[in-house]
């Protein structure tokens, strides 16, 4: 996928110029931010920096009155300064999502989403974090969300990879086995 390649193109150059300077976390985080700040919907930047119907000293100008206002490491704010100049801001959401994965591949790190039935205690959370590092073999950057839904346990996305073991899957399969059984 061309937009993709592009994407990660330019995420790769960002995240070069960052280690360069040591920054590779901080600029991850302040390219995460700014890309939030563009999406909002009271500000709506990123449609605005990408539309055609805007003159590139146009939007240049709202640009140079943006970055002033925020801080953003100098290695940041010259890349938005560039993917400006060659009309690709409306690549920055996908720029900062291959951004994160190349700075997570480069720190051998990886993000995991754990849903839990009830609020996990911080205890658990590290418990699960130290497990899901043992089976990776790598650090683990967990994010918690809460679904009742499940009724019980927890389930741990990983990349790809779905550890599931809630209750509500567990009586699923109970059912199921149920059903299959009483027929057979």
């Amino acid at each position: 996928m061309i937009e993709g390649s592009l994407a990660r193109r330019y995420a790769k150059a960002l995240l070069e110029l960052a280690q360069e300077a040591q920054a590779a976390d901080a600029v991850g985080a302040q390219l995460d931010a700014f890309v939030t700040l563009c999406n909002k919907d009271d500000a709506r930047l990123l449609g605005v920096m990408s539309n055609p119907g805007f003159t590139p000293s146009e939007r240049k100008a709202v640009l140079d009155a943006i970055l002033p206002q925020l801080s953003l490491h100098p290695t940041l704010r010259n890349f938005v300064r560039l993917v400006l100049d060659k009309n690709r801001f409306g690549a920055m959401p996908d720029i900062a999502r291959e951004y994160r994965a190349l700075a997570d591949a480069a720190a051998n790190r990886v993000r995991a989403t754990v849903t839990t039935a009830a609020p996990a205690s911080a205890a658990l959370q590290k418990e699960i974090a130290a497990a899901l590092a043992a089976t990776t073999g790598k650090a683990v950057l967990l994010e918690v969300k809460v679904d009742p839904s499940l009724l019980g346990g927890m389930v741990a996305r990983v990349g790809s990879r779905v550890f599931d073991a809630s209750l509500r899957t567990r009586l699923e399969t109970l059912q199921v086995t149920l059903a299959t059984t009483a027929l057979g």
